[in-house]
């Protein structure tokens, strides 16, 4: 990996890369605080705000598994341009306020081929350009580019929309000015060759088998983190006007964006951990800010209190967030082949785009049935007791938890040796702090194996 980031990447591609992803994700979130502006613009239901939101979802996903790896065929470049049109195209039929509300469907699903399009090609080519002394920067710049994205957009979309006298056209307006700033700069990068010639066909994404535990681990503790991030999303805006009649554009557009900002600014911290103990303790925070989420909804609690525990909500989902978000990506960049990197990364994102939409979809349907606020909170505590049974995964793949049975058997016949047998365990494991093993330790050791 060190090597071939060396060769084929450069300083200007990682950057370029990260504001790829950056406007990508921005474009594709903005929309959040201004759901309810728009729901009442165009006199939709509930469900049809939920069909809207589904329609992203469902546009993004095949969109990755058919074009996943087509960045690993073409080239980084040519697929990052097709990405960026798509993505500003359907952000300009979005703020047409004329298109009615069938462009505000066409104009999401546009939106969300073009993410996942580019999402793998911008992470690969960001891998790659790492310099050779920190392989890490491109996945840990590309994880916190896509997420401090998904924060800034709402935010642009909350304080544009507050201040103009076009709240739904303006921030759109901007967004495809920066979308066509960024094209210009990625059609000026050097094109780059694939690293290995292959023919792209729509296919399934494949994980090589020695890394599919690890994949798996990711998705997963991906799925819940993505699916804590999409209940601020897509449901605080309206949950926050129910909750607090006040509130407006610019303070869900915070709230919202706070989540993503914090989120990008814990990964600065992230490289510190194990990949597996970042993931563990996201979760940890992230249950804790869906617990803070529950009790925000209580009768007794008044709006002021609301709002503060909100704010706390939204720091302890960030920093979770932030933290299982390094730790999965940065897991599977250390394992993934360099030819397929552009693939794999896309069927990774595919758990974490499904998780990002799980809770307006879910909600959307509860919602026919019962009040927005009652199926958000039925929503929240499913995510809770999820997180709850998830938190020890990471870290249980990698602990023994049954013993063998010479490993059982040698307490058994000789408790001084199973001391021993202990302390070798420590020093083979790692963990020891001296470095040095007693000859009891060692022979003990050798008979439970």
């Amino acid at each position: 990996m060190a090597e071939n980031a060396r060769i084929r990447g450069t300083r200007r591609q990682l950057w370029f890369g990260a504001l790829v992803l950056l406007i990508l994700s921005a474009a594709a979130n903005m929309a959040s605080p201004l759901y309810p502006l728009l729901q009442e613009a165009h006199g939709m239901s509930e469900s049809m705000m939920t069909s809207l939101y589904a329609t992203y979802v469902f546009s993004c996903l095949p969109s990755l598994l058919l074009f996943g790896s087509a960045a690993d065929a073409f080239g980084r470049k040519p697929v990052l341009l097709a990405a960026i049109a798509l993505v500003g195209f359907g952000t300009a039929v979005f703020g047409i306020e004329t298109a009615g509300i069938a462009g505000l469907f066409i104009g999401r699903a546009l939106v969300g081929i073009g993410l996942g399009l580019g999402t793998g090609a911008g992470i690969a080519l960001m891998v790659e350009a790492s310099p050779a002394r920190r392989v890490w920067l491109g996945s840990t710049l590309a994880t916190i580019s896509f997420v401090l994205g998904s924060g800034l957009g709402p935010i642009l979309a909350g304080v544009v929309s507050s201040l103009s006298t076009a709240p739904l056209a303006l921030p759109f307006l901007v967004m495809v000015f920066l979308i066509v700033i960024v094209m210009v700069l990625i059609a000026m990068m050097p094109l780059q060759r694939p690293i290995t010639r292959q023919r792209w066909r729509p296919t399934w994404p494949s994980v090589p088998g020695a890394m599919r535990t690890s994949f798996n681990i990711a998705a997963l503790t991906g799925f819940i983190g993505w699916t804590a991030l999409g209940l601020f999303l897509a449901l605080l805006p309206s949950m926050a006007q129910s909750i607090i009649p006040s509130s407006g554009t610019l303070t869900s557009g915070l709230i919202v964006g706070s989540v993503l900002v914090v989120s990008a600014a814990s990964q600065l911290i992230a490289p510190k951990f194990q990949p597996r103990a970042a993931q563990t303790l996201g979760l940890t925070l992230m249950g804790l800010g869906a617990a803070l989420l529950l009790s925000s909804n209580l009768p007794e609690i008044s709006p002021a209190a609301v709002k503060v525990i909100m704010v706390f909500a939204a720091v302890a989902t960030g920093i979770g967030h932030g933290l299982s978000y390094w730790g999965a990506n940065r897991e599977i960049d250390v394992l993934t082949p360099p030819k397929n990197r552009a693939g794999i990364s896309a069927a990774l994102y595919l758990a974490f785009y499904a998780g990002a939409g799980a809770p307006a979809v879910v909600v959307g349907v509860l919602a026919l049935s019962m009040p927005l606020v009652i199926g958000t909170m039925i929503f929240t505590l499913a995510l809770l007791l999820a997180t709850i049974v998830t938190i020890p995964v990471p870290s249980l793949s990698q602990t023994v938890i049954r013993q063998s049975k010479a490993a059982v058997a040698v307490p058994d016949a000789e408790p001084a040796s199973a001391l021993g047998d202990v302390d070798a365990e420590r020093f083979d494991s790692g963990y020891g702090g001296s470095g040095r093993v007693s000859g009891t330790a060692s022979a003990g050791h050798s008979a439970a194996r």
